[in-house]
């Protein structure tokens, strides 16, 4: 599997755990997330999405530089469209072709290093997989009754390892 079938079936498995969603859970701030809600993960993964969908066209990528629209972390139906937007652009990537990726470190100097789309695309890949791991966690701890993919937010490295090790 490529990167941009990876990232196609992670929009898939985050638009239907958003589907199962009422609007007031999706945006209900969570303990365990410090108050955030399982609504300003989404916004955040898809953000990272969209930076990245910027960078293809303009040639760097900067995943500090989010619009952070609460529009995406209050209302599920715009962050579902929106990942599906995602999906939509996801084919027209040259996974070879180059960009810049510009640094965030916490100081005044930004350096840009050297990347490609599909390194790129893994990166995105690995965080919302790392994200929908903590909003699995949200959903175990207080809304038990939304059933999710046992898979949901785990590496596929682990999956497999996990397999190998029941056989």
């Amino acid at each position: 599997m490529q990167a941009d079938s990876a990232l196609l079936t992670a929009v898939q498995q985050i638009n239907q755990v958003i589907a199962r969603l009422e609007p007031p859970m999706y945006h209900q701030p969570l303990p365990e997330f410090n108050g955030s809600s399982l609504g300003q993960h989404f916004r955040h993964i898809l953000e990272f999405f969209q930076c990245l969908e910027d960078g293809v066209q303009s040639g760097t990528v900067d995943y500090a530089a989010r619009n952070r629209n609460p529009l995406y972390e209050t209302n599920p139906e715009i962050a579902s469209a929106a990942f599906v937007a995602f999906t939509h652009a996801l084919p027209k990537f040259d996974l070879v072709q180059p960009v810049q990726v510009r640094a965030e470190f916490g100081s005044d100097t930004r350096p840009c290093y050297n990347s490609t789309v599909g390194r790129e695309l893994l990166f995105v890949y690995d965080h919302a997989v790392h994200h929908l791991a903590i909003i699995k966690i949200g959903l175990t701890c207080h809304f038990a009754h939304i059933s999710v993919d046992k898979d949901l937010g785990v590496s596929p490295s682990t999956v497999k390892a996990r397999a190998k090790a029941e056989n």
